[in-house]
């Protein structure tokens, strides 16, 4: 199978272009701008510039782990029938896992009350529905959490549909994220397997195809469908109250408040960091999923308050609670200082660097990992999605899947010209060569 990385999957790219370019915005947006969100604007001179250097260390770390490589390439997927096993293996047992968790939920809404009238005051956009829905449907910890591992299913049953041998039932995860999306106001639910599958379908475009093109613009297609994705989801939501609110029609409200997550996200990283100075707290926003892990110990607070609710007082009392972000570069600031905000970014991109180039060495995990993670590139701006609890059961399955993944010699070979072969149906290839 042909592979051609695109060059906008380099991390290098969207960082520049979603996390950067956003920050330039909020930071050069004038307190008259930041008032169409209700918020006043606290990005100063000194936070805007620690902001800044923040995003020049990731991207440093990201060329560090790149190799200065900023362009896409080509190469050739190889697997023999043991890896295609494996990944065989992996998808059932985990798609498994994600069904058992949703009927689990399902079970436990109707448990607590929920029926066919909630549903249909969701449908017919009634005032609170959603609100009330979710209070009467929450996830139960170790069990429901089953369902994140959908993102890692899909990219490897997309992978195996491509190679010609099953994995077509993933596309039931994006219509089980769909309905949540809708009902549990949980956009993205939806964004993580979309995004994913985007990506392997962008990079395992065959040769000559005539989607091959649109692969290479795949960010001129994707910011249409995200923002169609986010009004559908906010007509059923917010706009059933602002409609009576504001004189703006709904395109141009629902493209301002859409914008208005990403700027006021900067914005709130510096209410952040502003309200944290003093604290002496342990880090707990930069990283949640740990202190939120099974078992691990309670966080000692921040002054007096429990990390959650002193966000969400600190929000209400300074920002506007409804854009709710904390932010991430300057986040990592107030909780470890400049040095180490610095050097947790640097990291962050060396990683992310590191994890793409591999894709290129013989790393077929690195391939499904990356796209994986690439969701998180995205909502920089907005939080750091890897360290979020969602995220540790994707986390962990592709841990899991890169240590026992079964290795040959070479799983991904670069090439400038393509072997005969690699145009070949994959199914007939795996046949016909099941060493190679």
């Amino acid at each position: 199978m042909a592979i051609s990385i695109p060059w906008w999957l380099n991390p290098v790219w969207p960082i520049l272009l979603v996390s950067g370019s956003m920050a330039i915005t909020a930071v050069f947006l004038d307190d008259a701008a930041f008032s169409l969100w209700r918020v006043p604007k606290y990005l100063n001179e000194d936070l805007s510039l620690t902001l800044l250097l923040a995003i020049v260390a990731t991207l440093a770390g990201t060329l560090i782990g790149t190799g200065m490589a900023v362009r896409g390439r080509s190469m050739t997927l190889k697997l023999n029938a043991r890896q295609v096993g494996f990944l065989r293996v992996a998808y059932r047992v985990m798609f498994a896992l994600v069904l058992a968790g949703y009927a689990i939920w399902i079970a436990s809404a109707v448990i607590q009350g929920v029926g066919l009238a909630d549903l249909i005051a969701v449908v017919d956009r009634e005032l609170g529905a959603i609100r009330s829905l979710k209070s009467n449907a929450k996830p139960i910890g170790g069990l429901t959490t089953m369902t994140q591992f959908a993102p890692v299913v899909a990219v490897i049953g997309l992978l195996l549909q491509r190679l010609g041998v099953g994995g077509k039932a993933w596309v039931l995860l994006i219509l089980l994220a769909g309905i949540r999306t809708m009902f549990y106001a949980e956009r993205l639910a939806l964004i993580e397997i979309c995004i994913p599958v985007m990506v392997i379908a962008a990079v395992t475009v065959k040769p000559g195809s005539r989607w091959r093109g649109l692969a290479r613009i795949a960010p001129l297609i994707g910011a249409p469908l995200i923002w169609a994705v986010f009004a559908i989801s906010e007509y059923t939501r917010s706009w059933v109250y602002y409609q009576t609110m504001t004189t703006l029609p709904f395109t141009e409200w629902v493209s301002a408040r859409l914008a208005g997550y990403y700027v006021t996200a900067y914005n709130n990283s510096a209410i952040f960091a502003t309200a944290h100075a003093g604290s002496g707290a342990d880090p707990y926003f930069s990283i949640p999923g740990i202190w939120n892990a099974p078992g691990a110990p309670q966080h000692p607070g921040i002054f007096g308050y429990e990390p959650e609710a002193w966000w969400k007082q600190t929000l209400g009392t300074m920002g506007n609670i409804e854009f709710n972000n904390q932010g991430s570069f300057l986040v990592a600031y107030a909780e470890f200082g400049l040095i180490g905000m610095l050097a947790f970014w640097l990291v962050v991109g060396v990683i992310l660097g590191a994890l793409y180039s591999s894709i290129g060495k013989s790393s077929v995990p690195s391939f499904l990992a990356y796209a994986v993670v690439f969701v998180g590139v995205l909502e920089l701006p907005r939080f750091i999605y890897w360290t979020e609890g969602r995220a540790t059961p994707m986390v962990i399955a592709l841990v899991v899947i890169g240590l026992t993944y079964p290795r040959a010699k070479s799983d991904l070979t670069r090439k400038t010209h393509l072997p005969k072969w690699a145009s070949e149906p994959a199914g007939e290839r795996l046949l016909a060569n099941p060493e190679h």
